[in-house]
């Protein structure tokens, strides 16, 4: 089964409490927060509170993506916070090992995203103690870029690995998943995709996460 997760950043802010409502009596299981402090990425977006007020509407599974520099600054908040995977950039910081094993003390699960110019081999020593690697398919902190099909082979190069080594990660994409490009994606070897201009384009939007799940239900 695909895992499919409604990127929260693209809902309809004034109706946060609504639409986690609906979430949590559909079949969604998991929840995407993107993490932005400006510096990183250009872009801001939430902290902490904002993590630990949507923990209060829901009992979905929070994954985070923290797109910050050191986040390993601000993981223990995270985590208080109601964080259940905490996933970072490899380039935003100098003590991925030190994120990775302060994550895992936390009985988290620990991620690794991979930007369009970050190459495989920069992280396939870390793969053994990931428990998943996302993989950016738009330059970080962008909304209005189309979608880089070059990350395809980046996707196939990790499903090779992970098969080949017996790793346990989940290889999950997120930029500009919609209808169209999810079949290439997991064509690829993806696990689970983030989506949130797709998925929160209007408000039916649980009717678009069924059509990704429908489409996602053919490579099972």
């Amino acid at each position: 089964m695909v895992d499919i997760l409604p990127s929260i950043l693209n809902s309809d802010f004034w109706n946060i409490k609504e639409t986690l409502n609906t979430l949590n009596k559909s079949e969604t299981k998991e929840i995407h927060i993107d993490i932005m402090d400006g510096n990183f990425v250009e872009d801001m977006a939430f902290g902490p509170k904002f993590v630990k007020t949507i923990r209060e509407h829901t009992d979905l599974k929070l994954d985070l993506h923290l797109m910050i520099i050191n986040p390993e600054r601000k993981i223990e908040k995270f985590i208080e916070a109601g964080a259940d995977s905490i996933t970072f950039n490899v380039e935003s910081t100098f003590n991925v090992m030190n994120i990775i094993q302060e994550v895992k003390e936390h009985n988290k699960k620990v991620g690794v995203a991979i930007s369009p110019h970050t190459s495989i081999s920069s992280i396939e020593a870390i793969l053994p103690f990931v428990d998943q690697v996302l993989v950016l398919t738009i330059k970080p902190g962008t909304s209005n870029s189309k979608i880089i099909t070059e990350m395809y082979d980046k996707i196939k190069e990790l499903y090779v690995i992970k098969n080949s080594k017996e790793y346990s990660y989940r290889i999950m994409v997120d930029g500009k998943v919609d209808d169209k490009t999810l079949r290439p994606i997991l064509e690829s070897g993806a696990d689970a995709v983030v989506s949130g201009g797709y998925i929160f384009k209007n408000k039916k939007f649980l009717d678009n996460i069924e059509i990704l799940r429908k489409i996602g239900s053919e490579y099972e």
